[in-house]
């Protein structure tokens, strides 16, 4: 019940707000942030204009964070071919030692054996 009371005054409310052109209003004495006047300029210009800026500012912003994804991505390239040359420089060389360690040692046994005999 309370909700169909508040209904028609938050309705005036927002008609009274929305009258007002804050372009004709002298802003000068209220403490408005940085982004307050960014929106009250915003708010104030023609709505193709408004659309222009919004796709302006969405396309550079767009970019720049292409461009730092883009580095990010490079660098975890980077950091995976790094990864994997280490890998196969130390298990490939390391496979080929043992291998050849472990044949030698193998022939070793089977000389001794063949000799013992």
């Amino acid at each position: 019940m309370g909700n169909k009371i508040m209904q028609p005054v938050a309705e005036a409310l927002h008609a009274a707000i929305a009258g007002v052109d804050l372009n004709n209003v002298d802003l000068s004495n209220l403490d408005l942030s940085v982004l307050d006047r960014i929106a009250v300029w915003y708010g104030g210009l023609p709505s193709t204009v408004q659309t222009g800026v919004t796709i302006v500012v969405g396309a550079a912003v767009a970019y720049v964070v292409f461009k730092i994804v883009a580095k990010i991505i490079k660098g975890l390239i980077m950091s995976i071919i790094a990864a994997v040359l280490a890998f196969l420089l130390t298990t490939v060389p390391g496979n080929m030692i043992l291998s050849n360690a472990y044949d030698r040692v193998e022939q070793q046994v089977s000389t001794s054996l063949s000799q013992s005999q």
